[in-house]
């Protein structure tokens, strides 16, 4: 079974639980309004399915809820942010800002985010860089101790999903976007499956015996991720592995006391550094046009550009309202009554 809810109400059960739990108002607003998005656009693996997640780490103490993020090192367009293991919404947020801003004095910015729990879904902040005019490029990555993907050949776990993204700005209605895990698929998709009840497809697991396997349900005993694309994206995700987790100031990086974490790493490109001529937009709106009248090969009806299925998701749900299964809305009622929150009647 799943319940349907629409936006406004599912974003202020969300603000109000993880402010009955502890968060600060503000910072219950920017958390709630992500994962609520992130729903919006169809990536539910990264949307209100973790409500419950962060209150666990609330409770236990992993994320601190009234941690907000400061500049920890600024050298020329490089930054250091670290966010207190607060909520790493808030932290990237702040971290794609200052991308946005040193991008726009020097031309090219780095900023690395750390000390950081969960921060979502990373194309939020990439499309964040390119919405402001930069190109946005994002990497990010878990510990090693809490990962879930196997190395190219091994059947046991090193890293995490470690995802990447890159946005565009252009002359179009909508940003070209693109974000992806370097695992063959998502943890979080994992999850979201698991609380479906559906079968993972073929080539995404192995069980705790190397064995391929479709079940959803053993994620957490034993069983590992592939990466995506073989030994070219094991290799793609230990590098993101490497980059961001060492620049946002993590070491050892090979460590069972390894806190938890999503190490980060914004990069911001103003086009007009390189050339002061430059149409970028209109030759990346160009570009998407020209892909666009592309045949469909047998078996589909039209080529998709990066972040399109995500667009028509939001138009679809920002009207209907966002699907939920069973077992994620369970959560959600449950710890609305245990915290006092007024919970909305959804449509079933």
């Amino acid at each position: 079974m799943s319940y349907t809810i629409q936006a406004e109400p599912l974003e202020r059960l969300t603000r109000d639980i993880f402010a009955a739990a502890g968060a600060p108002p503000d910072i219950a607003v920017v958390v709630a309004e992500s994962l609520v998005t992130t729903n919006l656009f169809g990536h539910d693996s990264h949307g209100v399915l973790r409500v419950k997640q962060y209150v666990d780490m609330m409770r236990a103490g992993k994320i601190k809820p009234a941690a907000r993020p400061r500049i920890r090192k600024r050298f020329g367009a490089t930054a250091m942010v670290t966010n207190g293991y607060g909520f790493g919404q808030v932290g990237a947020r702040f971290a794609a800002e200052l991308a946005v801003e040193i991008g726009r004095e020097h031309g090219i910015a780095a900023v690395s985010l750390g000390q950081t729990t969960h921060i979502g879904r990373l194309g939020e902040y990439t499309h964040m860089i390119a919405a402001a005019g930069l190109i946005g490029i994002g990497f990010t990555s878990g510990s090693m101790y809490t990962g879930w993907v196997a190395p190219y050949g091994g059947r046991e776990k090193v890293f995490s999903t470690n995802p990447m993204s890159f946005a565009v700005p252009c002359a179009g209605e909508r940003t070209l976007l693109l974000d992806f895990a370097t695992s063959a698929m998502a943890h979080g998709k994992v999850l979201l499956a698991r609380a479906k009840g559906e079968p993972l497809p073929h080539g995404m697991m192995l069980d705790r015996h190397g064995r391929p396997s479709t079940d959803a349900s053993i994620v957490d005993d034993g069983a590992v991720l592939l990466a995506m694309g073989a030994y070219k994206g094991s290799g793609l995700s230990m590098m993101m592995e490497i980059i961001p987790t060492l620049l946002a100031g993590k070491r050892p990086i090979v460590s069972p006391d390894f806190h938890f974490g999503n190490p980060t790493l914004l990069l911001a490109l103003a086009p007009e550094a390189f050339d002061e001529d430059t149409d970028f937009a209109d030759q990346v709106e160009a570009l998407k046009q020209h892909v666009k009248s592309v045949q469909p090969a047998a078996g589909f009806d039209e080529v998709l550009l990066p972040g399109e299925p995500e667009a028509r998701a939001y138009a679809e749900r920002i009207k209907c309202g966002i699907p939920l299964p069973d077992r994620v809305w369970a959560d959600l009622q449950e710890l609305a009554e245990e915290l006092g929150v007024c919970v909305p009647s959804p449509e079933v």
